[in-house]
């Protein structure tokens, strides 16, 4: 975890825009770093996070960190809201060189139906492999040895769910035109309820 970065005698917040080069000399007196987790990628961004030039620009660095270090950088991102039903990429918060420069960019949802839920975790694009299908997970808590009352959570595997990141992820976002057939229906119901009309 990176906290604050030192100047002289002052200290600040670390700013993953500026200082990715203190960040890369730390790490090298550390050495054997295998992940870097960048949560919300969108910092790493000092500029317009809607322009594709700066973005990226932006994550150059964090690019140049992954192959100096021989490291996996995972950036971290949301959906945008109101992005329903399109393509997982378009759906990125930000520009959409965030999707266009990740090597594989994958999306996770939790599915509803009714009292059930899944969750499921999907390949939405890679340039290395197949970008389709994945699994279903469930998170689970469980208490650390040794330290009592102090929990984690944990992803237990499931079955392997076929179709594009699209497609799965829709089951979960109904279209505006189901919303209006589900209040359609549920008034027929109410009243039909009553009796033959």
């Amino acid at each position: 975890f990176i906290g604050d970065v030192q100047h002289g005698e002052e200290f600040r917040s670390f700013d993953p825009a500026t200082d990715i080069r203190a960040m890369f000399d730390a790490a090298t007196r550390i050495g054997d770093i295998s992940l870097l987790i960048v949560d919300p990628v969108v910092n790493a961004v000092a500029g317009d996070s809607h322009k594709n030039g700066e973005v990226r620009r932006a994550l150059q660095p964090l690019v140049d960190f992954g192959e100096k270090m021989g490291c996996a950088v995972l950036g971290i991102s949301h959906f945008s809201k109101g992005t329903g039903g399109k393509d997982p990429l378009e759906r990125v918060t930000g520009s959409l060189a965030f999707g266009a420069l990740a090597r594989i960019v994958l999306a996770t949802a939790k599915i509803t139906d009714g009292d059930s839920a899944r969750r499921i975790f999907c390949r939405a694009k890679s340039n290395i492999g197949v970008d389709h299908g994945g699994f279903e997970y469930d998170l689970h808590q469980k208490e650390i040895e040794g330290h009592n009352g102090l929990f984690s959570s944990y992803a237990v595997w499931g079955q392997p769910v076929k179709g594009s990141a699209r497609e799965l992820l829709a089951e979960n976002e109904p279209d505006n035109d189901d919303g209006e057939v589900a209040g359609a229906e549920q008034f027929l119901r109410e009243t039909l309820a009553r009796g033959a009309m």
